[in-house]
């Protein structure tokens, strides 16, 4: 089985069913679900658009310069640098990353700011939490941890993968 969310729209997970491809994989097979947050691409026409723009903001705080307010100009020019900060800096990052397996008896989660987590899979429970129609968490449960997951997904994303990783872990529990 593989998913990679449906017809014509594009998203952040991939979902990978392993019982072919690894020897001694349990009856169930295995399950690998990757989610990486959405990053939208800037590419070299935008730069050159936001260059343009500058250039015009620039422009029309000359005037109030001229009459003696220096402090326009001075505001312009950090306010635009720091929005070209923030794009490279946002470009130069990678995008939040994170991977459930479930193999073995066991869910493992990893993520791209180094969290590991490896609980046994018959203690976990599968929770969605919703705190209003715009918000949905995805929890991880266990008798002492509670890990929340698909944090890098958005709202949609969320709602498609959280059957697929519930079903996953009901036959990984053998239920």
């Amino acid at each position: 089985m593989h998913v990679s969310g449906t017809a014509g729209v594009s998203f952040m997970y991939h979902v990978l069913d392993r019982s072919n491809e690894r020897a001694g994989a349990l009856e169930w097979g295995g399950f690998v679900c990757t989610m990486q947050q959405n990053r939208s691409f800037f590419p070299s026409e935008a730069r050159g658009a936001l260059a343009v723009i500058v250039t015009l903001f620039m422009a029309t705080s000359i005037l109030p310069a001229l009459r003696g307010y220096w402090l326009v100009p001075l505001f312009s020019l950090g306010v635009m640098a720091l929005l070209v900060l923030a794009l490279e800096v946002h470009q130069k990052s990678l995008p939040l990353t994170e991977r459930l397996a479930l193999e073995d008896g066991e869910i493992r989660y990893s993520d791209s700011t180094g969290r590991l987590f490896a609980l046994p899979s018959y203690w976990v429970r599968f929770e969605t939490e919703e705190r209003s129609p715009f918000d949905i968490r995805l929890h991880l449960r266990d008798r002492n941890r509670r890990l929340e997951i698909g944090t890098s997904l958005n709202l949609e994303e969320r709602l498609t993968v959280a059957p697929i990783i519930a079903s996953a872990l009901a036959l990984a529990r053998g239920g």
